[in-house]
């Protein structure tokens, strides 16, 4: 003789608090971010790096390009949330301007861990963090 399996409807309140309970999670989450309670981080500095090599950014400070690593990018130190980060680079000798959004980290100029290609110069440097993906949601402003 087989043995029967029976089928039971599964008590409607349980149903309900797990349905309630899987839309509340990412509604809450939403809303966290909506109101704030993920705070911004910040931009705590600056180097020039090529992944294995860095030299750290001071204001103001002077560098000798043949003393910087080989095939050097800048890397912006960031701490705390953040999704994104805005690099507005200018060349202070020439007025050539170069805006880039990064939204991986390591947070870096040029783009995905590119080789600095805008030559040699006097430079502003400033990283713009973000709440958001593609440079929504603008916490803080660090330029050196």
């Amino acid at each position: 003789m087989k043995a029967k399996l029976s089928f039971e409807i599964p008590n409607p309140n349980i149903l309900l608090y797990v349905f309630l309970f899987l839309i509340t999670i990412p509604s809450f989450s939403h809303e966290a971010q909506s109101f704030g309670i993920f705070k911004c981080g910040s931009v705590e500095g600056f180097e020039f790096t090529n992944g294995h090599e860095s030299v750290s950014i001071q204001d103001g400070a002077s560098y000798a390009f043949d003393d910087l690593p080989g095939h050097f990018y800048v890397n912006a130190h960031v701490s705390g949330y953040a999704q994104s980060v805005k690099f507005d680079v200018e060349n202070l000798d020439t007025g050539a301007k170069y805006s880039i959004i990064e939204n991986l980290p390591h947070y870096t100029f040029p783009a995905g861990n590119g080789d600095w290609n805008i030559g040699k110069g006097n430079f502003k440097i400033s990283a713009t963090l973000f709440k958001k993906d593609n440079a929504e949601g603008e916490c803080v402003v660090k330029t050196i």
